[in-house]
């Protein structure tokens, strides 16, 4: 493993990118969980934060009798309590849908958010972050972050941001995760901390065509590898607003950032390098830290392609 020396900063006075945050909420503990991580996140960046409830919407006609106003009452007096409770100065919304995700992707889209954050499914272990089916429905046609919190979270309020993770291997989407990490880290003063990983793992075909050669050529790839994503990860440190530090080590790279979201308060990850641009895609390493990370983790759409000239 070679980490480099950390490369302190004064807090930084520049702007964050998270102007307006929006986070989806329910009546389940998951759905108070995603208000205290947005809750949090609007402190330290100064965001504009909206809770958002989505009343499903009956595809068959109610039964008669049915008090539809009675439903939005209680709706609207859960949403009070919990804005009271967890986000005194946030705005509500409430939308209507027969989906829950095309409703607040509707809503991020309308007020112009930059951040949604949601909860765990419930079936996630406590203190971890796993995906269900409606944020995964979300994946692949959202344009902004998507953050998911860990299950429970919210019992350990008030939250707090003392480090920040990012997976880094040099592209263009994980100079995007840092960037965005970096806003983060340095609004809160906390330490940002890149992890790049050299996967280690000889591909079959590899060893298979070079036999006896494959240890010194793979070892000499290797060590190349490293010496260049340390170079890429000082300069990145360099040019961020956090005191920064990156560590490059080999392995797996869902592996190592796994054991860095045990280390710190929220990790960042990249898209995949491939697919639509300005779109949430999550790779295999993404995927990963969405099912067993042990700390919130926010997922960065692609950069959008340049202009061209």
């Amino acid at each position: 493993m070679t980490t480099s020396p950390t490369f302190a900063r004064t807090p930084a006075d520049r702007s964050t990118p998270l102007r307006r945050i929006a986070v989806g909420v329910d009546g389940h503990p998951e759905g108070r969980d995603a208000a205290a991580l947005g809750g949090a996140l609007a402190r330290i960046t100064g965001a504009e934060l909206i809770l958002a409830v989505v009343e499903i919407q009956s595809i068959i006609s109610l039964p008669y009798g049915t008090d539809s106003k009675a439903f939005r009452k209680s709706t609207e007096r859960a949403l009070k309590g919990l804005r009271a409770t967890l986000a005194p100065k946030a705005r509500t919304v409430i939308e209507s849908d027969v989906s829950v995700p095309r409703a607040l992707h509707r809503v991020v889209t309308r007020e112009r958010r930059d951040l949604l954050v949601v909860g765990s499914s419930r079936q996630a272990p406590e203190g971890h972050v796993r995906i269900g089916k409606r944020t995964r429905q979300l994946l692949g046609h959202f344009e902004c972050p998507l953050a998911v919190a860990p299950r429970g979270i919210h019992t350990r309020a008030p939250l707090t941001i003392g480090s920040v993770g990012v997976g880094f291997d040099g592209g263009p989407e994980s100079l995007q995760a840092v960037a965005f990490a970096d806003s983060i880290a340095s609004a809160a003063g906390a330490e940002l901390r890149l992890r790049a990983v050299v996967d280690d793992r000889v591909p079959v075909l590899m060893r298979s065509a070079l036999q006896g050669l494959t240890n010194i050529t793979w070892t000499n790839l290797l060590e190349e590898q490293e010496q260049s994503l340390a170079q890429d990860g000082d300069a990145a440190a360099r040019s961020s607003a956090a005191s920064t530090s990156i560590d490059v080590r080999r392995g797996r790279p869902a592996d190592a950032l796994l054991e860095l979201s045990h280390e710190v308060d929220l990790i960042v990850v990249g898209s995949r390098r491939w697919g639509a641009t300005a779109r949430v895609l999550l790779g295999s390493t993404g995927e990963a830290l969405m099912h067993d990370a042990e700390c919130a983790v926010v997922a960065v759409p692609r950069p959008a392609d340049e202009p061209s000239t």
